[in-house]
């Protein structure tokens, strides 16, 4: 397992976490809260089947909190995290502390909304693993010379991602769709921030980001709350800090008008292209309550079987299929998105680019005739199944307490808050078809979008509404030297 991986989940991801936001269901396994005098947060889920404990801290920040100047410096800090502490010198003492607590499973990450790094022990450590993240958050060594060396890391890992097509298309996407502060999207950052970072900056960072009032502590395995919760008292009570910054102020704006892109990618699957589009979502905590109506919407249209799909399948000619057509919104503190995403069959059709505005404007007219009697559309007995599925698929996520804290608790906690965890069951249940009306008609009707297509090279060379769309049709070709937002002139 490596010492720090760089996350940017794809959107199907994205959609599952969505999904899957830690409801805070009856009948699930208990997770005890605390807020501490400091400001620090702890949570705890108890699940006693193996004797074992995963201590996970997780800070809000990544992308959302960067600014130009800045962005790409989370990434770096993760790994220097890794490097050494006041406790712990150096990589070896590091490894070596890690190896004496018998840890099984460690690693970091660095995501558009936090940052979290977490270690999974034998739970009659648990308190010797809580104190190793104290040493390792609370007391970091930024020494130049080892900053330089992860500097290198850093860097090669980011030319990997500038190389990667799926990267390419995901970033095209989402600096067109927030033109204004695009970096909020993008957690690598340009190199030429990585190279000028110092110890100064990374100090700063400490400063303001990483302090107990913008953090948590999670635990979850074989453990009693009680237990979890002195420890965490005993090695973090005493930790100082101010408030952090807010997060997504000034929030991104509403997507520009008529944003069109077109990926020839020479190495994507020839016979297929990929679909996808967005408009503007709400954001937290700003637009709370349309975040449960939200999560409603998708369960009630993503059925393959539903009359949304089959809607879709038969107005718009050579679909792939309905298990592949999906509508999202992964819940964000800052630039919520809802996503439609979909895969186009190469062949006897009309030229692509149309058949895209043919699919957008389809799945206009069938959330029109949601929104102007989704009872009509859906039925009473579908919104309920929805709901009921949510609650389920939050009871088969907290099955595993470690993918759970160190992902979903991970994303819900940073995204949004205990209130909104331990409410949110109740909230999705008051969600009506009056709500979903209303969303549909404030977010989609009469709403800008973005639309774009990743399709093999040597098919977009057979479609000749390629060239015409690139040419006088208002497209915009991306390629791996304007995809990323500070390389557009």
């Amino acid at each position: 397992m490596s010492p720090s991986s760089f996350l940017r989940p794809t959107l199907l991801l994205s959609l599952l976490v969505s999904a899957l936001l830690a409801l805070g269901a009856e009948g699930a396994p208990p997770a005890a809260h605390r807020l501490f005098a400091n400001g620090l947060e702890a949570f705890v889920v108890e699940n006693h089947t193996v004797p074992l404990v995963t201590v996970c801290v997780v800070f809000r920040g990544g992308a959302s909190a960067q600014e130009a100047d800045t962005a790409g410096l989370f990434h770096l800090y993760e790994h220097m995290l890794f490097a050494s502490n006041e406790k712990y010198p150096n990589q070896a003492a590091f490894t070596a502390a890690l190896n004496s607590l018998g840890v099984t499973g460690w690693n970091g990450s660095t995501g558009e909304e936090y940052i979290n790094y977490y270690i999974t022990l034998p739970s009659d450590k648990l308190g010797d693993g809580v104190e190793f993240w104290s040493w390792a958050v609370r007391h970091p060594v930024f020494d130049p010379a080892k900053l330089e060396a992860e500097k290198g890391v850093v860097l090669a890992e980011i030319g990997g991602y500038h190389a990667d097509p799926g990267q390419i298309y995901t970033n095209a996407f989402e600096s067109r769709a927030f033109p204004a502060r695009p970096w909020r999207r993008n957690v690598d950052g340009p190199e030429a921030v990585v190279k000028a970072a110092t110890v100064e900056k990374l100090a700063a960072m400490r400063d303001t980001w990483y302090v107990p009032g913008n953090a948590a502590v999670l635990i979850g395995g074989d453990v009693a709350p009680e237990a979890a919760f002195a420890a965490v008292e005993r090695f973090f009570g005493d930790w100082k800090g101010r408030r952090p910054p807010p997060i997504g102020v000034p929030p991104q704006e509403s997507l520009p008008a008529g944003v069109r892109l077109i990926y020839q990618d020479p190495g994507y699957y020839e016979g297929v292209a990929d679909v996808r589009m967005a408009w503007r979502g709400p954001d937290l905590p700003r637009d709370l309550k349309d975040t449960y109506a939200a999560d409603v919407l998708l369960f009630l249209t993503n059925s393959p079987v539903g009359k949304f799909k089959k809607a879709l399948m038969a107005k718009v000619p050579g679909l792939y299929a309905p298990e592949y057509i999906s509508l999202g919104y992964p819940t964000a503190r800052d630039g919520g998105l809802f996503y439609f995403d979909t895969y186009m069959r190469i062949g006897d059709y009309p030229s692509l680019p149309d058949r895209a505005e043919t699919l957008r404007a389809a799945l206009l007219e069938e959330l029109a005739l949601v929104a102007k009697d989704p009872v009509a559309y859906f039925g009473e007995a579908e919104l309920a199944k929805a709901k009921r599925k949510l609650v389920d698929d939050n009871l088969y996520s907290m099955e595993n307490p470690a993918s759970f804290v160190t992902g979903t608790l991970v994303f819900w906690w940073a995204v949004a808050s205990a209130d909104y965890f331990f409410g949110y069951e109740a909230n999705c249940a008051k969600v009506g078809f009056d709500d979903i009306a209303s969303l549909i008609r404030r977010y989609f009707l009469g709403a800008n979008s973005e639309v774009a297509l990743r399709i093999n090279a040597a098919d977009a060379r057979g479609d000749p509404g390629v060239a015409k769309a690139l040419g006088s049709g208002g497209w915009e070709e991306i390629t791996a030297a304007n995809a990323f937002w500070w390389m557009r002139k």
